[in-house]
C-alpha cells in the first residue's frame, strides 16, 4: 500500500483535467530574476508540456489552440490591506498586469515576430496560443514558462424546470425564506449603493424586472453600456443579451423587481453589471473574471478599476465532481480587490462527495440548494470539498425558483445555481447597510457562516452545526443583518499562543461576544483579526483542541483596534491505539472508521493492510468510540473507555451481518444461482433445461425481473413463440445436504397466469432424480416475491435436486431468480484478501478499475473514493479470492490497457497489490 494522498484530488477526466491544469495558481507570490537563469534541460522542457496536450500536437496535423502560463506571480498582499475602495482596486490590477507584463514581454515579442495567433492576460498569467509541436517545444525550452496546457471546454450549467409556486404577497418563496423581505421592513434596506454582477449566459438589461436595476440605466430613457456589460462571447453586439435564459434567471434572484407582482429578487435596489463568459469558451471565461476586476468601456480601453462590482454571482462550475483550482488566481484577485465571489456547489447529488469546481475550493464560498420543505434537494451536490473541506459551505433555495426569463417572462427553475444568487444579494444587503463590511470578505464569510440556520443532516459526514449537505446550515438574511455592525465601529485583534512555551498556536477557534458574535479561526501565525464590530464590551473564547479554554475581555471603541492576546494551558495527552479485525472467523485486520466523541478532527481510519490506528486525546476523561468497517457486511461495535493519563490500548473484532452475508469472504452455506452471468439462452453450471421451446435466459420477452432480484433471471415465457405448447423443466445440479438438518428452499417468482391450462411446480427429488415430490405448486393465483420452503425430506441427504416445472400455451410466463438450497447459516469461506490502489501509469491519477480472479472473474472488486479518509487516495479497491498460494488476477479499467499479476494470497490474511496501469494505444 503507498501512501496516496499526494495524488488523491487529481482529475481524472481529460476535460476536467485540462481545467485543473489550466487554471492552477502555483502559489505564493514569485519575484522576476534580476538577471535570467539557464534554460532548462531538454528533458526539464519536455515536461513543461502536459501530456494531454502533447497528445493533441502529435494527433493532428493542423495547430491547435493551447495555454502557455509563466512562473511570475504578482504580490497582492498590500494591496489588500488598502481601505479606500478605489485605491485597493486599482493595487490590485496594477500588480497583477505588472507581473504578466514583464514575465510574458519576450515571449508576446517572439509570437508576434513570428505571426503566431496569441491572446495575453494579466489577471491569470497566461497566454493563449495557436501552434504547433515545434512552437509547443520552442515555448516550454523559455524559462519564465511554467506550464503548456491544452485547451479546454465548459458546458453551462444544467438547470431544470420546476413547478410554478404563488409568490406570496409578490413576493418569492426563496426571498422570504430567507427572511430578505423582514430585511426590508425592519431595517429599510434593499441593496443601495451596491453593485452586483455575474458572469453567466447574459441578462435582458431591459426586462421590467431588471431595467431599473441595471447600472447602464441613466434614468432618462438612454443607456450607457461602456463599463457595465462585457461581451465575452461575442453574440450581443453593444448591448446586454442572453440566448439561453439562465443569466436572466440568477440575475433576477440578485436584484428582480417590477415594482409590480414580481419581487423575486433578495436586493432590489442594489445595481448590476454582466459578463457573459458562460460557458463559450475557456479565453470566456478568464476575461470575464478579468474584466470584472478592472471594468474597460465597450472599446476595451480605458480600465477602471472603480467600477468593479462588490459581489459577483457564479452559478456555473464543472459537471462533474471535482477539486481543481478552476480559475484560482482570477478568484484570490478578487478577493484581494475586495469582491465577494459567490459559487454554485453544483448538482451533482444526492452522492458524497460530488461537489464542483470553483465551488468546492477552499477558498470559495459555494452554495447548496433546499426546497421549500426544507430538506436538501437531491441534485444538490454534497462534499466534502477540496482536502476534505465541509461543502457546501451554506445552502439557500433552488427548488422552484421563480424569476426573470428573456422576453419579459418569469420561469421556475431547479439548481444549486438558483440557491447562489440568494447569497450574493444577501451580501449586498448587509453590505449596504453596514458600511465597514464592505471588501471584508473573511469577515463577510464569517458573519454568513454564524447566522446560518442549522440544519442537521449526517448523509455525506460532517455536524449537525456544519455538514456536506447543507454546510453551515440555512441562508438567513434577517439574521444576517442583526449581526452586521452598522453605524460606529471598532475591531478586535490579537494573538494565541501556548502558555508553556509561548509558540504561537494557528486553527485555535476564537469567539467573539458582546453586543454582536463573531468566530474567527487563528492564522499560522496565530494572530486573529474580529472584522468591524458594534463598540461594546466583549468577551474573548478562545479553544483548541489538547488545550484548556481561554478567556479575554476587550472594549471596541469608535475607529479603534483594541488587543486582545490569549495565552492557552496545554492538557496532558495520552495515546489510544488499537486494531480492527474480523470478529467472524477469518481475523484478517480491517479497513474500518473510528469515531470518538469529543474529537474535532474528524473520524480516524485504520490502515487496510494492517488495521491499525492511533489517535492523540487529552487524558482525565471519558470517551465513547464507535467503529464502522468500511467494507460491506459488517456490524459495527461500540464502547466507552475512561482515560486515566496513561496511553490506551482499544482493540474491537467486528461480526458479520448474518441476516445478509454480504461481507467479503463470508457466504450463506447451502447452494445458489442468480443466474446475472448466464448471457446465453442456454443452461450452465450443472443446471439443465428439458422440453421445448423450454426456459431461457435472455428475456426473450422482455418481462420485468422479479420482485427483489437484478441481473439476468430464468423464464418459461410461453407468449413467445404463439401456439406452442410449454411443458418444460429447469433442474438443479446435484446438492449436497449432508449434515444440514433443517434445509430451506428460497427463490423470488413472478408467475403470471393466464387460464386453467398454466400450472407451476417445484419438485424436490432425494434420490438423484429418479423420483419427485412437488412442494410448491400455483396453477390460476398469481404468485410474486420471495418463497421460502423447509425442505425436511433433503435433511441430511447427499444427492438433492431441485427442478422447476412449467406447463402452459399461450399462457404468459413464470420467472425465477436467486434460488438458494440450504440452511443460510453465513460461515466464512476459505480463502484470503487482497487490498491496494489502481492507478495511472503516466499521471498518477487514481483509476476506479475492476479487479478479479482470472479464473473466477465473479471474485472481483472495483476501487472506490475515500473522501474522509486523508491518509488514503481514492481508487482503493478489495477482493475476496477463495485461491490461495500464487493466484492469477486481472485489473481492467475504460480507457486503458488490461494489467495481469500473480499475487501470493493468504489464507485468513490481508496481502496487498498496486497497479498502475497505461492508456489504452499508449
Amino acid at each position: 500500500m503507498r501512501p496516496a494522498h499526494p495524488s488523491r484530488r487529481r482529475i481524472t477526466t481529460v476535460v476536467v483535467a485540462a481545467v485543473a491544469t489550466v487554471l492552477a495558481l502555483n502559489g505564493a507570490a514569485t519575484a522576476l530574476p534580476s538577471t535570467a537563469p539557464e534554460p532548462p534541460t531538454a528533458a526539464a522542457a519536455k515536461a513543461k508540456i502536459r501530456p494531454q496536450l502533447q497528445t493533441q500536437l502529435s494527433d493532428r496535423e493542423s495547430p491547435v489552440d493551447f495555454w502557455v502560463y509563466f512562473d511570475a506571480k504578482a504580490d497582492l498582499s498590500a494591496a489588500r490591506a488598502i481601505r479606500d475602495w478605489n485605491a485597493r482596486g486599482t493595487a490590485v490590477a496594477r500588480a497583477l498586469r505588472q507581473a504578466a507584463d514583464e514575465s510574458q514581454r519576450a515571449v508576446r515579442g517572439e509570437l508576434t515576430a513570428s505571426g503566431v495567433a496569441y491572446q495575453s492576460f494579466w489577471a491569470t498569467n497566461a497566454i493563449k496560443v495557436t501552434g504547433d509541436q515545434a512552437l509547443a517545444e520552442r515555448l516550454a525550452a523559455k524559462h519564465e514558462v511554467s506550464s503548456l496546457l491544452p485547451s479546454f471546454k465548459v458546458d453551462p450549467p444544467p438547470v431544470t424546470r420546476g413547478v410554478g409556486r404563488q409568490a406570496v404577497d409578490a413576493v418569492e418563496w426563496g426571498v422570504a425564506n430567507i427572511n430578505a423581505d423582514d430585511v426590508w421592513e425592519q431595517f429599510g434596506v434593499r441593496g443601495e449603493d451596491i453593485t452586483v454582477a455575474s458572469i453567466d449566459t447574459g441578462a435582458q438589461f431591459d426586462h421590467p424586472a431588471l431595467v431599473r436595476q441595471y447600472r447602464g440605466n441613466n434614468g432618462d430613457g438612454v443607456f450607457d453600456h461602456n463599463y457595465n456589460w462585457f461581451d465575452a462571447a461575442g453574440t450581443c453586439g453593444g448591448a446586454p443579451c442572453d440566448g439561453d435564459g439562465h443569466g436572466t434567471h440568477t440575475m433576477g434572484t440578485m436584484v428582480g423587481d417590477d415594482g409590480a407582482e414580481n419581487r423575486v429578487g433578495v436586493a432590489p435596489k442594489a445595481r448590476w453589471i454582466a459578463a457573459n463568459g458562460c460557458c463559450p469558451s475557456d479565453a470566456a471565461l478568464i476575461s470575464s473574471g478579468q474584466w470584472l476586476l478592472e471594468p474597460t468601456d465597450l472599446n476595451g480601453q480605458n480600465p477602471d478599476a472603480s467600477k468593479r462590482p462588490h459581489v459577483i454571482n457564479n452559478s456555473w462550475g464543472t459537471t462533474a465532481p471535482s477539486d481543481a483550482p478552476f480559475l484560482e488566481d482570477i478568484s484570490l484577485a478578487w478577493t484581494a480587490s475586495g469582491i465577494f465571489g459567490v459559487w454554485a456547489n453544483g448538482n451533482n447529488g444526492p452522492g458524497c462527495r460530488t461537489s464542483g469546481a470553483p465551488g468546492s475550493r477552499k477558498i470559495n464560498y459555494s452554495v447548496g440548494a433546499y426546497g421549500s420543505d426544507h430538506t436538501i434537494a437531491p441534485f444538490s451536490s454534497r462534499g466534502a470539498g477540496q482536502d476534505g473541506e465541509i461543502k457546501p459551505n451554506v445552502a439557500a433555495p433552488g427548488v422552484n425558483v421563480r424569476s426573470s426569463m428573456p422576453g419579459d417572462s418569469y420561469a421556475s427553475l431547479n439548481g444549486t445555481s438558483m440557491a447562489a444568487p440568494h447569497v450574493a444579494g444577501a451580501v449586498a444587503l448587509v453590505w449596504s447597510a453596514a458600511a465597514s463590511m464592505v471588501g471584508d470578505t473573511e469577515a463577510t464569510r464569517s458573519l454568513l457562516d454564524g447566522t446560518a440556520v442549522d440544519n442537521p443532516d449526517g448523509q455525506c459526514g460532517g455536524t449537525d452545526d456544519d455538514n456536506n449537505a447543507f454546510g453551515e446550515g440555512r441562508l438567513d438574511a434577517l439574521a444576517l443583518m442583526k449581526q452586521a455592525p452598522r453605524g460606529p465601529t471598532g475591531r478586535i485583534g490579537g494573538t494565541v499562543s501556548d502558555a508553556g512555551n509561548s509558540k504561537p498556536l494557528p486553527g485555535a477557534t476564537v469567539t467573539i461576544t458582546g453586543p454582536v458574535s463573531r468566530e474567527v479561526t487563528t492564522d499560522a501565525e496565530g494572530a486573529y483579526q474580529s472584522g468591524a464590530l458594534p463598540l461594546g464590551s466583549y468577551t474573548i473564547g478562545v479553544r483548541k483542541y489538547g488545550y484548556a479554554a481561554g478567556t479575554a475581555q476587550a472594549q471596541v471603541r469608535e475607529g479603534e483596534a483594541a488587543t486582545a492576546d490569549v495565552r492557552l494551558a496545554p492538557q496532558p495527552m495520552s495515546t489510544v491505539s488499537g486494531t480492527v479485525t474480523d470478529g467472524s472467523g477469518h481475523g484478517w485486520p480491517l479497513y474500518a472508521k473510528v469515531v470518538i466523541d469529543g474529537y474535532p478532527l474528524g473520524p480516524v481510519f485504520t490502515d487496510p493492510v494492517t488495521g491499525r490506528y492511533s489517535v492523540r486525546l487529552p487524558g482525565s476523561a471519558s470517551y465513547t468510540m464507535r467503529v464502522t468497517a468500511q467494507y460491506p457486511g459488517y456490524q459495527g461495535a461500540q464502547r466507552t473507555f475512561e482515560l486515566g493519563g496513561a496511553d490506551l490500548t482499544q482493540d474491537a473484532a467486528l461480526t458479520v451481518d448474518e441476516s445478509t452475508c454480504t461481507a467479503p469472504g463470508y457466504r450463506f452455506s447451502g447452494v445458489g444461482e442468480d443466474f446475472d452471468d448466464w448471457t446465453d439462452t442456454g443452461a450452465r453450471d450443472g443446471w439443465r433445461v428439458s422440453g421445448r421451446p423450454g426456459w431461457r435466459f435472455d428475456n426473450p420477452g422482455h418481462r420485468p425481473v422479479p420482485e427483489g432480484g437484478d441481473g439476468r433471471f430464468a423464464v418459461a415465457d410461453s407468449t413467445v413463440g404463439a401456439g406452442k405448447r410449454f411443458d418444460t423443466t429447469l433442474t438443479s445440479p446435484a446438492i449436497d445436504l449432508s449434515g444440514d438438518a433443517s434445509p430451506k428452499l428460497t427463490f423470488r417468482t413472478s408467475y403470471y397466469p393466464d387460464d386453467a391450462s398454466q400450472r407451476a411446480d417445484v419438485d424436490v427429488s432425494t434420490d438423484g432424480g429418479r423420483s419427485w415430490k412437488t412442494v410448491w405448486r400455483q396453477t390460476t393465483n398469481h404468485a410474486f416475491g420471495q418463497v421460502m420452503l423447509p425442505l425436511p425430506q433433503a435433511a441430511n441427504r447427499a444427492d438433492v435436486r431441485i427442478r422447476f416445472h412449467y406447463q402452459g400455451r399461450d399462457a404468459w410466463w413464470w420467472a425465477v431468480d436467486d434460488v438458494f438450497v440450504g440452511a443460510r447459516a453465513c460461515r466464512p469461506v476459505e480463502g484470503g484478501l487482497v487490498v491496494g490502489f489502481v492507478t495511472d501509469r503516466d499521471t498518477g491519477a487514481p483509476v476506479f478499475a475492476t479487479v478479479s480472479r482470472t479464473e473466477q472473474p465473479r471474485e472481483a472488486g472495483t476501487g472506490v473514493t475515500t473522501p474522509a479518509d486523508p491518509a488514503l487516495g481514492d481508487g482503493l479497491y478489495w477482493v475476496f479470492s477463495s485461491a490461495t498460494g500464487d493466484t492469477e488476477f486481472t485489473a481492467r479499467a475504460s480507457g486503458h490497457q488490461t494489467g495481469a499479476a500473480t499475487i501470493p494470497v493468504r489464507r485468513d490474511a490481508v496481502v496487498t497489490r498496486d497497479w498502475s496501469l497505461a492508456r489504452a494505444g499508449g
